[in-house]
Order: structure tokens, then C-alpha cells, then sequence
């Protein structure tokens, strides 16, 4: 077979024409996420006893945006359901958090071509990293003081903890 046939022409014409959509509106949603200070972070799933309202309500607007049978299936008591539905309804909860982890690496990758824009312009973008910068200024700043009104050793000490701390 040399050529493939015009039947799989159209369906890959198809199918990239739905990926290209599908791209351009995760891009809109990431812009939106962004313009609401929605970072990477946001988007990870509370440890137990954390505070779970925004991670819940992200999930909630995923659930939206399944067909309405979707939806009733996994609002159901997994009890009551039979193997096939617990089948599909544990399906669904994957795909919502599969969902939620597409957003969460969008953002982790414009957050990372963020930085590194504003590092090139020689700005730096992150506030991890300006604050790591400003650390490591007042560190310099110290050194080089004589007469402080505090123990100096002991703020060193813990200015380069604090820096440390940063990654």
C-alpha cells in the first residue's frame, strides 16, 4: 500500500481539526486561570484535613462539562449500582481527575515559559524567585554591615535557612 485511502484522509482530517479546537479552548482556559491567579499548585488535591472547597469546586466544573447521564452516574451511592456501572462510574472519576491533571501541566508549563520570559527580560517572574534574590541581597548587605541593633550571626543563620528553603 502506498497511499492511504481518501476514507483516512478525512478521518485524520477530522480528528486534527477536533485536536486543534480542543487545544485552542485549553489555551482559553488556561489565560482565564491565569487571570484569576490560578497557579499549577491550586490544581493538586488536598492532603487529608486540608481545606478541599476550591480543589471541589474545580472538580464540580469538570463534572459539568460531562453529558448529563455522566453527570447522574456520578452523583449515584456506588452501592446501588451494578458491576457494570461501578465499572463505568470509577471510569468517569478517573477521567475527571485526568482532566484536572491536563489543566495542572498546562499551568506548570506557561508558569515555567513565564519565568523564563521574565528572566530574559531581566525581570524575574516568580515570587519564590524574587524573594530567594532579595534573601540572598539582605545576606550580602549584613555581611558587609558593622553596627546592627541585632545579633547578627543569629539573623545570618537564619536568613540562610530561609534561603534554603527556596527552590
Amino acid at each position: 500500500m502506498k497511499a492511504i485511502s481518501s476514507i483516512i484522509a478525512a478521518a485524520i482530517g477530522q480528528y486534527v481539526g477536533a485536536s486543534v479546537k480542543t487545544d485552542q479552548i485549553k489555551i482559553k482556559v488556561v489565560d482565564t486561570l491565569v487571570s484569576e491567579g490560578i497557579t499549577a499548585a491550586l490544581l493538586v488535591a488536598p492532603k487529608n484535613g486540608a481545606d478541599a472547597s476550591f480543589y471541589d469546586s474545580v472538580k464540580s466544573a469538570v463534572v459539568a462539562g460531562f453529558t448529563a447521564t455522566v453527570q447522574a452516574l456520578l452523583k449515584k451511592d456506588t452501592k446501588t449500582l451494578s458491576d457494570s456501572q461501578k465499572s463505568d462510574k470509577r471510569y468517569w472519576q478517573q477521567q475527571v481527575g485526568s482532566k484536572i491533571k491536563d489543566l495542572r501541566n498546562a499551568l506548570v508549563k506557561r508558569e515555567a515559559q513565564g519565568e523564563a520570559q521574565g528572566e530574559a527580560r531581566g525581570n524575574v517572574a516568580s515570587f519564590e524567585a524574587r524573594l530567594k534574590r532579595d534573601i540572598v541581597k539582605y545576606i550580602a548587605q549584613i555581611e558587609k554591615g558593622e553596627a546592627f541593633g541585632f545579633p547578627v550571626a543569629e539573623m545570618l543563620k537564619h536568613l540562610k535557612n530561609a534561603s534554603v528553603l527556596i527552590k
